[in-house]
């Protein structure tokens, strides 16, 4: 099977599915269509996974995607959001080929700016649009939580619809544990990795929340997706407060087992609808490196860590001590993670992406 996958700008959830396809045998040639840099470019690893990375133009997205489908004799397009706009030219530029949209964000729940794969000229209206049409006409959908999936069905209609967690990888599971910082000089260490913004109100504004887990005397290790000089600036000024910068996701895993939690709560400000339908990367990640996750009682985190009892969901900061001297709480928490972290992987679990791409390939469209 030849798979077209579309995303602006190609993210670990890309580099995620293939090595899992590859890891459980399924037998599919990826094409990646992007228009801004490609995983190896961005994060210094992934290209060599694909069976190719094709820079797609912006002016002619329509014509680009046809002669890729054409090239690579494409059986089905896969396409992640956000934004929504490379479905939409997907399904412009093709009507004999099932289309998937992914859902990982929806920009019509947010406030503040979607800025990751934008392109000049596509204003906040364009982007709903988009995300209107990506989501009424393609075949399929994709989404990274059930509560998304009720947004989308309710806002758009239902599809052929399917929930597919931002699961971690069983090729990036830490090989080992290292010590416990914790364990050396007694103290409480949580790290954070992921996006940072400087954006007022935004939902990755962390700063201040950084600053009172700090003011409690808990560490807070930072390891950003992207450099943010911010963050920097604000660990210089705080020793509870340690910006570690970027770390390659290769290395990544292993490196943050050395805390004792990882910390996924988001500031509400400006986009609380956005938040209470997103299931982020780290919370899956924290699990498969072993840490219970600490987050904001943010609907579907809060359902996915009750339910499996993987972690702490707290209403304030001013709760936190009290809920991390817990030690019966700490010790069930610690042994659900044990027991569950390899059940929330993308191998785990793929079997439904697989039917997925084979049903739609055969012609076959149901509801999911």
């Amino acid at each position: 099977m030849n798979v077209l996958f579309l995303r602006p700008q190609p993210g670990i959830r890309s580099l995620k599915y293939i090595l899992a396809f590859r890891n459980v045998g399924f037998d599919v040639n990826i094409i990646h269509g992007y228009v801004c840099k490609t995983l190896t470019e961005y994060y210094g690893y992934g290209d060599e996974y694909f069976k190719e990375f094709v820079k797609l133009d912006l002016e002619n997205l329509e014509r680009d995607i046809r002669r890729v489908v054409d090239r690579y004799h494409v059986d089905l397009i896969h396409s992640q959001n956000a934004p929504d706009y490379l479905t939409v030219s997907a399904i412009r530029a093709v009507d004999d080929l099932p289309i998937i949209h992914e859902n990982q964000d929806a920009i019509s729940l947010r406030k503040t700016p979607y800025s990751p794969g934008a392109y000049p000229g596509n204003d906040v209206k364009d982007q709903l649009m988009n995300e209107r049409i990506a989501n009424e006409k393609c075949d399929a959908r994709i989404n990274v939580s059930e509560e998304l999936r009720d947004y989308i069905q309710k806002t758009y209609g239902s599809k052929m619809d399917l929930v597919f967690y931002n699961y971690g990888s069983m090729q990036m599971l830490p090989s080992s544990f290292k010590e416990k910082l914790s364990k050396k000089d007694g103290q409480v260490h949580i790290v954070y990795e992921g996006t940072l913004a400087s954006f007022d109100g935004d939902h990755y504004d962390l700063a201040e929340i950084f600053e009172g887990i700090a003011s409690h005397q808990l560490h807070v290790h930072i390891y950003a997706a992207n450099a943010n000089l911010d963050y920097k600036k604000l660990a210089e000024k705080n020793s509870f407060i340690h910006y570690h910068g970027h770390s390659d996701t290769r290395k990544l895993f292993e490196e943050i087992t050395r805390y004792d939690f990882g910390w996924a709560g988001f500031n509400n400000a400006k986009n609380k609808p956005h938040m209470d339908v997103a299931l982020p990367n780290k919370t899956m990640e924290y699990l498969a490196c072993g840490l219970p996750t600490l987050s904001f009682p943010h609907k579907a985190q809060k359902s996915f860590i009750q339910k499996h009892g993987v972690g702490i969901v707290i209403e304030d900061l001013e709760n936190l001590p009290e809920k991390l001297s817990d030690k019966n709480l700490l010790k069930n928490i610690r042994e659900n993670i044990m027991r569950k972290r390899l059940q929330f992987t993308f191998e785990k679990n793929l079997d439904k992406i697989i039917d997925l791409y084979q049903d739609l390939a055969s012609g076959v469209k149901k509801h999911i």
